[in-house]
């Protein structure tokens, strides 16, 4: 590890010690305790644990994804696992959470290619290409965007020579279990990619930086350091076909930041998000419910290929089924007669 690294000192309590707050006399639940496979380590993560915390440069290189894509506070490795401070940064909108699917598999991918490059079988540059994700939300309850910031933790596992498996775990600040996800990858090496994606490699500098000296004004040093993933995708050309609804959506380089360097594709989680802002907006549609808000239940997520900039993604949501106040959705998303992703999500109505 680099001199940068910190490690907690003896007797300093670790992330899952503080994830019970100061004020609350009695322990929070137990992450282990809500989640079965997290009883015992599957495999030491790193020779530097237990209790280190790693920067954000010392991940950059190894899992190829970086700010704003890469949004995690406080990667520390545990015995075990990971865990890190998770920001909430876009509203959720329709879906009554403290924040909407796509925000929360986003972080948790991330932080489940943390745990994977630390148990990767060879050092260096690798890329993880999320393929698959299944996930449940634990609250039924209806809960608004959280102030606060939310943990989560991460074990992961190679299963084969170029895949591996991440089973994490979002809570909310008190330690409240919120959402479990796992995350299944393909692993390519920097040359495998590049072999691969050739295809999507572009000049990200056209002309050179400018020197520190030159003055911006406020509103363009703020376009410069803009999030796109603060909010919602712009979709465009919003169209219904009874129970389907379908948009599209232009991909530019400035939509990827983050992700990849000089490879600016999609990223899956952002694609899923555009799929489930698809789902709520026909569920509120054929619910003649602008207002309408639901909670997830269960989430399967599938992801084939990758859209890159200069690509259109067209985006299209079916409700298949209506049970009560459970509504279920089947959600894909393509470029041209490829698809891109596939998401069956359900979600309850809450209000």
């Amino acid at each position: 590890m680099s001199p940068g690294t910190r490690r907690l000192k003896r007797g300093q309590p670790s992330m899952l010690q503080a994830i019970a707050p100061a004020s609350v006399s009695s322990p929070a639940p137990s992450m282990k305790s809500v989640m079965p496979w997290m009883a015992e380590p599957r495999m030491p993560l790193s020779d530097a644990a237990p209790y280190t915390v790693l920067s954000a440069q010392e991940l950059y290189p190894r899992i190829c994804v970086r700010d704003p894509y890469f949004a995690l506070k406080d990667v520390t490795v545990l015995p075990g696992e990971v865990v890190a401070r998770v920001p909430v940064q876009m509203a959720p909108d329709a879906e009554a959470m403290p924040l909407g699917l796509g925000e929360a598999g986003r972080h948790l991918a991330i932080l489940g290619s943390c745990g994977a490059a630390l148990v990767a079988p060879k050092d260096g540059q690798h890329f993880y290409l999320a393929s698959a994700a299944r996930g449940q939300w634990l609250q039924a309850a209806p809960q608004e965007r959280a102030s606060d910031m939310l943990w989560a933790l991460a074990q992961a596992e190679y299963t084969g020579k170029r895949t591996c498996t991440a089973r994490t775990l979002l809570s909310s600040s008190d330690g409240t279990p919120l959402f479990k996800l796992e995350v299944d990858y393909n692993v390519l090496s920097a040359a495998a990619f590049t072999r691969l994606f050739g295809e999507a490699r572009q000049e990200m500098r056209r002309e050179p930086r400018p020197a520190d000296t030159v003055q911006r004004t406020p509103e363009e040093w703020a376009k410069l350091r803009q999030n796109p993933y603060s909010k919602p995708l712009d979709l465009q050309d919003f169209r219904m076909e009874g129970d389907l609804m379908r948009s599209s959506l232009v991909v530019t380089p400035e939509l990827c930041k983050g992700h990849f360097a000089m490879h600016p594709v999609m990223p899956v989680a952002v694609v899923a998000g555009g799929m489930t802002r698809m789902a709520t907006t026909l569920g509120r549609k054929l619910e003649a419910a602008p207002g309408a808000r639901f909670v997830a239940k269960d989430v399967k997520l599938s992801a084939d290929s990758l859209a890159y900039a200069g690509q259109t993604v067209v985006f299209s949501a079916h409700r298949v089924q209506v049970r009560g106040a459970d509504h279920t959705f089947a959600c894909w998303a393509s470029v041209g007669e490829r698809v891109v992703a596939q998401l069956d999500v359900t979600y309850t109505r809450v209000d």
